[in-house]
């Protein structure tokens, strides 16, 4: 009988891919330079992993549940409610930083992999607005779907700019306006609901 996966193993090796992808990149990824780097073989990868497509798509997981836990510690931190807009600022803030630069240009290259063999790496492109719907639901804001395909094309659009030019001044810039026009947005929103909550006193009685 085959011996099964050790499931501590394997997570190990994850974590230790996903560092190296974020310091080499993941185009030129081949299975036996990796397991060099890894100090394992190609043959304990295809065993944890199943095939080279298997295992970026672990990689891929491994860099959003580092994001995500990120995020909701942010979220969750005692004693202050963070609005949608504070946590756009922070997150650019975050995602702008230099040291964050080699993950930012790694989902690029999945973005990219994924348009040219989609089946090989589910997620990569529909994953990005199931993210950027729970963040809205953290931030316990109302925005609808346009909203959030804005904030979602929008960050990634301008994430892809800071990547090309390196001009983050001027990128800051833009997603200070697009916080302006969430907030703006979600301003009148709450008016609009407090005036339909408001009682009617014209037409109550004495």
């Amino acid at each position: 009988m085959a011996r099964l996966p050790e499931p501590h193993i394997r997570a190990r090796l994850r974590e230790q891919a996903v560092d190296y992808v974020l310091t080499h990149g993941i185009r030129d990824v081949a299975l036996r330079p990796l397991a060099r780097a890894l100090k394992t073989n190609a043959r304990m990868l295809i065993y944890h992993f199943g095939s080279r497509e298997g295992l970026m798509r672990e990689i891929l997981a491994g860099l959003r549940e580092r994001g995500d836990e990120q995020i909701r510690e942010w979220f969750e931190h005692p004693g202050k409610a963070r609005s949608l807009t504070e946590f756009l600022r922070w997150y650019w803030k975050r995602m702008s930083a230099p040291a964050v630069r080699p993950s930012i240009r790694l989902i690029f290259e999945l973005y990219a992999l994924a348009l040219r063999d989609p089946k090989d790496y589910p997620g990569v492109l529909e994953d990005p607005l199931v993210h950027w719907k729970r963040v809205t639901k953290m931030a316990r804001s109302e925005v609808d779907d346009a909203e959030t395909t804005l904030l979602l094309a929008a960050t990634r659009g301008l994430l892809l700019d800071l990547c090309a030019t390196g001009d983050r001044a001027r990128t800051e810039e833009a997603v200070r306006l697009l916080a302006r026009l969430i907030e703006s947005r979600e301003t009148v929103r709450s008016a609009s609901a407090r005036r339909t909550k408001a009682p009617n006193l014209a037409s109550s009685g004495p």
